[in-house]
């Protein structure tokens, strides 16, 4: 899990981190950039037609999330070699966004099919650290794909950075191509294996049943009291994006090596921290009033920084926003995996989860097109209060909302993730009948 998270962080470090960066240094605007952006997001708040996909279809033998995650890797790989080849430049605003959208259109798919592996296989008391790793993962993985890009980039250019993105990914591959879900399943479809009884029991019976069981857990009153919650999270990533290479370029004079720097130590620290700690920390204190902690941190910091616009060039300044945002962000999103898993059933977890995070990656999107489309918003004074405003909403419904604490749609006396050694199941329809 670790390393697949790795591996759809490593196209985002890319996009998210070095591109931008390099388009900022080369006098690119703040709305091409927001452009760029948004069009990077665009696929990811579209998800949810994957996780109805992922859900619907799979070669059962072998397992129902694996060939879905090794048939995206491979699309990402080829993409990304097509376009070293093309190699647009930083004034090649259209063709930038049309790069960004491929890759991350296949991105989504390997993204969605590991998120549902998640709800398959962890139990209960696994899901914090399930989440640490991979909150931890992606980050790591954006560390490596935007330090190293960014280094690159300057270095080498554009075209460059897309190769070594596409060798790291192809490594992830041929790492899902070895391993199987369970126990006894095929690796490839010509080799020998066996359905486990698991994906049998799961598998749903068509699509109206699917469609029925989303629309009614998504707009169950738990669901829509928490989709403002990750939106507004969306929104945080998706500003800060634009606000941090902006600032530390125009006031504080740095190149894309610079920023891409901070960039990847920031992701590799958060990573470590995430990994190492942040699990257990959630585990212990739980994952709602975890997230509660991570967003007054956030309103601090950005209060902090809105009253700090006579220091923004010293660079003592940038650099711990650009840490801070990083940290806080990392560690506030082990909390928000772990409930959603909880509101994932494991029957349509494909689609019920990317639909949670079409909503948080929806507010990237509104980051992108709020910068680019209203003046007050393309200032950074505008987008940290943008960003206030929301934390507050925020931290508001995770106070007085009380969300699950528990797998829904399962029944709490059967442990659904079953175990891998024996390759044995039971489902709760059956507990229950029994």
């Amino acid at each position: 899990m670790f390393l697949l998270y790795a591996g759809q962080g490593i196209p985002l470090g890319l996009f998210d981190f070095a591109i931008p960066a390099w388009m900022a240094v080369n006098g690119v605007k703040a709305e091409d950039i927001g452009f760029l952006v948004a069009m990077s997001s665009i696929p990811w708040s579209l998800k949810f037609f994957a996780g109805f996909m992922i859900d619907r279809y799979a070669i059962l033998s072998m397992g129902r999330r694996r060939c879905w995650i090794m048939g995206a890797q491979a699309v990402i790989v080829v993409f990304l070699i097509i376009f070293a080849i093309i190699n647009p430049g930083p004034q090649d605003i259209m063709l930038l966004g049309m790069v960004a959208l491929a890759v991350n259109t296949a991105v989504v798919f390997q993204d969605v099919a590991v998120d549902a592996l998640t709800v398959d296989i962890l139990r209960e008391k696994e899901r914090a650290i399930g989440g640490a790793l991979a909150s931890g993962g992606q980050v790591l993985g954006i560390a490596a794909s935007a330090s190293l890009a960014g280094v690159i980039v300057y270095s080498f250019g554009a075209g460059a950075a897309y190769i070594m993105c596409a060798a790291l990914v192809l490594g992830v591959t041929l790492h899902i191509i070895w391993l199987t879900e369970r126990k006894g399943e095929r690796r490839l479809p010509w080799t020998r294996g066996t359905t486990h009884p698991f994906n049998l029991d799961h598998a749903p019976e068509g699509w109206l049943p699917m469609l029925t069981e989303t629309l009614r857990n998504t707009f169950a009153p738990i669901s829509l009291a928490w989709i403002p919650v990750i939106m507004v999270k969306g929104l945080v990533y998706g500003v800060c994006l634009v606000f941090f290479p902006l600032v530390a370029s125009q006031y504080g004079g740095w190149s894309e090596a610079d920023i891409g720097s901070v960039n990847g130590t920031a992701q590799l620290a958060a990573g470590i921290v995430a990994i190492a700690i942040g699990g257990f920390f959630v585990a212990k204190i739980g994952a709602q009033r975890a997230m509660l902690l991570f967003t007054l941190c956030s309103i601090g910091l950005l209060t902090w920084m809105l009253t700090s616009q006579s220091v923004w060039a010293a660079s003592g300044v940038i650099n711990i926003f650009g840490f801070g945002w990083t940290m806080i962000y990392v560690l506030g999103g082990i909390g928000q995996v772990v409930i959603i898993m909880r509101l994932s059933p494991p029957r349509i977890a494909a689609a019920q989860y990317s639909i949670y995070m079409a909503f948080s990656n929806m507010g990237i999107s509104l980051a992108g097109i709020a910068i680019a489309a209203v003046a007050l918003f393309s200032t950074p004074e505008g987008m940290l209060m943008l960003l206030i405003g929301g934390q507050v909403l925020a931290g508001l419904i995770l106070l007085v909302v009380k969300f699950p604490t528990a797998q829904i749609g399962m029944s709490p006396d059967v442990d659904e993730a079953t175990s891998y050694l024996t390759g044995q199941t039971i489902s709760a329809s059956k507990a229950a009948g029994a």
